[in-house]
């Protein structure tokens, strides 16, 4: 997906026979919805929705199984953000903040905030995705992952932020942005 092969991409979900996979910390991830995410990427959105609306359930069980699991909010506000479901993306996104702030974990609660991040980027929120991003960008911690990565490298080149990719805001932040001490 990073080399934007997106027919490569299909043939090896294709030809997987796996029917969850190990994706997050939140537990296993319907192999359809990264099927999904394919069909997103390439801008088929009708192929892409039959999809992430198949994998919804799974998600939404997840949540149901561990309410104060911050990251299955965060994870379910993601599948609602691709799915543009934009004001149950943000409300998933803000509960996952909201269970595990920053103050309380600085490491995980950065990751939460990078998933609200994307979030508001694919749900068209770019006012409050940018000082996220902005700040982001200058927290140490762990916020390099397969699904909501908030390095400069990720942000240049992952599909999942093409709906900013255009705006001068973001190309300046990456383009100022000096990479982090690890």
């Amino acid at each position: 997906m990073l080399r934007r092969d997106y027919a490569a991409a299909r043939t090896v979900l294709q030809n997987s026979s796996v029917k969850q996979i190990s994706y997050t910390n939140a537990g296993t991830t319907p192999k359809i919805f990264f099927e999904a995410c394919v069909y997103l990427a390439q801008g088929d959105t009708v192929n892409a929705q039959k999809f992430f609306e198949l994998a919804r359930p799974a998600f939404e069980a997840s949540v149901k199984e561990a309410p104060a699991s911050a990251e299955r909010h965060a994870i379910l506000g993601w599948l609602y953000a691709f799915m543009g479901r934009k004001d149950d993306a943000i409300r998933e996104g803000r509960r996952a903040v909201e269970l595990l702030p920053e103050s309380k974990d600085a490491l995980d609660g950065s990751i939460l905030n990078a998933y609200l991040a994307l979030i508001y980027v694919r749900v068209e929120e770019k006012d409050l995705a940018l000082p996220l991003i902005e700040r982001l960008l200058k927290t140490a911690g762990a916020v390099d992952s397969a699904d909501y990565s908030i390095t400069v490298n990720d942000l240049k080149y992952r599909w999942e932020w093409d709906p900013i990719r255009d705006d001068p805001r973001f190309q300046k932040l990456i383009v100022e942005t000096k990479p982090r001490a690890r």
